[in-house]
């Protein structure tokens, strides 16, 4: 019997139609996720993958194969850890291992090998599907982020030191959010190792500040802000172990599109040891100044006494040279030598002022040390003699007879403290002991003693007395005067060639000053001093007597100087024509005038001085020939030099000396 086929009510099928079509519906709606998922995987500019738990990926789109060059059936077919960098592996792993424990991956790093070994940094982001066991995975390259930030970091790294060693610290400051940012350095000067809030970090920072520099900041930050214009400012702080330091602050407006202040940036530099340096630069240029004005206060002085000095001992030498009796010739000796005892007197300071500023030098030239240490035992045997001391002079036979040196303060030294010796000395003797005491081939050191039987100098007392304007005790001055400086000078001078002035005494038993120098020894015996001193005198006293007839300019602006180089030039030169002029001006004039055979030109003079007068007279053809002797009271180092480059010929220190004008006259008007 046929089955009876089953009618559907219009309700039904309706649902059935509703049922077919959202069936349709999702199969669309599958196909279209699908297509979607498809194209999201193929056209994402990231690298999007599905990977097993063994491994191995199952899906790659075209950008993993584009950015690690590798084809899909090359990544495919084998694990993916082969193709991450070995010293990443290991954090791979890790991360893996927390993937399988349903633990998401968010912004993990690694690097891969690329196909042409290069390697690229992968950030990624990553999901474990547990219904398929799959892991779905998206990555992005962050190479070039990654090199920027490092090379942000190295720049950083190396602003940081760059500050470090500049000192720099800088700094911003928000005033809308009222943020403030120091940079690592000012968090050092200011030597603050925590990190406090920015209340606190500014509150810490006005705490630095003396009331003053504080409020003096406030003013200059209202102003920035104001009249939008930077600042500067240099103060003091003091840190919290109220140690000072100076900083150089200084900041700049920072305004947006309108115009407005919004912001403040600035920098503060540790300027302590900048100051420090400064401090030292002014103090030396004022002890520069001050030590400037006492070489110009002791030239001054120098020209001031030895002016009336020259004419003291200029007169008294040559009265001494007529007949008086014994009274009268005993009060002009007293005189002379008083006279000469203040020269030396001066002498001492000037030459002590010369050490002290670095302007005195050692010059070199040959002595003969028997020759010099004769010379200087002459010197006191009179004085010996009439205290009734023995002076002996005992010099090794293995000291050279020849030496280089500077004869003229080696001599100062020993005359200085055989001087002392003999002041101090009243019976008994001294000695001065030259011995060799080391040598080779060029040098020989030669050791020079001055021994004598005094009253000695007492423990405590025997390093004071080396010290400049300082004595053995108050008494020594007033018993037996002098000025404190022989000593010091000595010791000084001997500094300059490496050596010291020492010293053995017991008191009220005599001492023994002596000193250790080395010097160059000259083998050959030529030219022997003592022979060239001796052509010259004679030489000088043979052409003393064929000087007659000749003009001489004196320009002198002191009566007493000026009648002791008239008396002294009528003595050297027979017949003499002397004219006269008492300033530079008159003698520039009369010079033109009279073209005279020779100039003797003071330097200190009135309306014109020696200087510009020479340099005048230099001017002329008419008398730009004629020889121009120095005459000036002046004995710095460096006084001959000036006089020779205002062009003038020789040069004589006051008190002038009857045998040094002679020489310089026969020297220049004999050509």
């Amino acid at each position: 019997m046929e089955k009876t086929k089953k009618e559907f009510t219009y309700d039904e099928l309706l649902q059935k139609v509703e049922a077919q079509e959202l069936l349709i519906k999702k199969l669309n709606d599958e196909k279209f996720a699908i297509t979607n998922f498809e194209y999201f995987v193929k056209e994402s500019p990231d690298l999007v993958c599905i990977a097993d738990t063994n491994a191995y990926y199952k899906v790659v789109n075209d950008e993993f194969v584009k950015t690690l060059g590798y084809s899909k059936e090359e990544l495919l077919s084998r694990p993916f850890l082969e193709f991450v960098h070995p010293d990443d592996l290991d954090k791979t792993l890790e991360e893996v291992r927390n993937l399988t424990k349903n633990n998401p991956t968010v912004d993990f790093e690694n690097r891969y090998i690329k196909k042409n070994g290069e390697s690229v940094c992968l950030q990624w982001k990553a999901n474990l599907h547990t219904a398929n066991n799959l892991v779905y995975a998206i990555a992005r390259d962050v190479t070039e982020i990654r090199k920027t930030q490092e090379k942000l970091l190295s720049s950083e790294k190396s602003l940081n030191e760059a500050q470090k060693i500049a000192k720099i610290g800088s700094w911003d400051f928000n005033l809308v959010t009222q943020e403030l940012n120091w940079s690592n350095e000012l968090y050092e000067i200011f030597e603050i190792e925590n990190f406090p809030n920015d209340s606190e970090l500014y509150a810490k920072y006005l705490s630095c500040f003396l009331p003053e520099d504080a409020e003096n900041l406030n003013k200059n930050v209202y102003n920035t802000i104001s009249n939008k214009v930077p600042y500067e400012m240099e103060h003091r702080i003091v840190l919290t172990d109220q140690k000072t330091k100076w900083v150089f602050c200084s900041g700049v407006p920072i305004m947006d599109k309108n115009n407005n202040v919004v912001a403040l940036k600035g920098v503060v530099q540790d300027i302590t040891q900048k100051k420090q340096i400064d401090d030292t630069i002014k103090a030396k240029e004022k002890a520069e100044a001050a030590n400037k004005a006492k070489s110009d206060f002791l030239a001054n002085m120098s020209h001031e006494i030895r002016t009336p000095l020259n004419g003291i001992v200029g007169f008294t030498d040559l009265l001494l040279k007529t007949k008086f009796d014994n009274d009268q010739l005993e009060y002009l000796k007293t005189v002379n030598e008083s006279a000469n005892t203040l020269m030396e007197i001066i002498n001492n300071i000037l030459d002590f002022s010369k050490i002290e500023s670095g302007k005195l030098e050692l010059s070199t030239e040959k002595i003969d040390i028997i020759q010099l240490s004769n010379q200087i035992i002459n010197l006191f045997k009179y004085e010996a003699n009439h205290k009734k001391i023995e002076l002996l002079l005992d010099i090794d036979p293995n000291v050279p007879k020849y030496i280089n040196g500077d004869s003229f303060r080696l001599k100062q030294i020993l005359v200085n403290l055989l001087s002392n010796s003999m002041k101090f000395t009243f019976s008994g003797h001294i000695k001065l002991k030259v011995t060799q005491v080391e040598k080779d081939k060029t040098i020989s050191k030669i050791k020079f003693s001055v021994i004598d039987t005094g009253i000695g100098i007492k423990d405590h007392n025997q390093k004071k007395i080396f010290q400049s304007f300082i004595q053995a005790d108050n008494t020594t001055t007033r018993k037996y005067g002098g000025t404190g400086l022989g000593l010091a000078i000595s010791s000084q001078l001997l500094a300059l060639k490496n050596s010291e002035l020492q010293l053995i005494s017991a008191y009220g038993a005599g001492s023994e000053f002596f000193f250790t120098v080395a010097f160059e020894k000259i083998l050959s015996e030529t030219n022997d001093l003592s022979v060239k001193d001796n052509l010259i005198s004679n030489v000088t006293s043979h052409l003393s007597n064929s000087l007659n007839n000749f003009k001489v300019l004196i320009a002198e602006d002191n009566k007493i100087n000026m009648l002791l180089a008239k008396t002294l030039v009528r003595k050297i030169i027979k017949n003499c024509d002397l004219l006269e002029a008492t300033n530079g001006y008159d003698a520039v004039v009369l010079a033109e005038e009279n073209l005279p055979d020779l100039i003797l030109m003071d330097i200190q003079m009135p309306i014109q001085n020696g200087y510009d007068a020479t340099l005048e007279i230099r001017k002329s053809e008419n008398t730009k020939h004629i020889p121009v002797i120095a005459l000036t009271a002046g004995v710095l180092n460096g006084e001959k030099e000036k006089c020779m480059e205002h062009g003038m010929s020789d040069y004589i220190t006051k008190p002038i000396i009857q045998s040094d004008l002679e020489k310089v006259l026969l020297k220049w008007l004999n050509n």
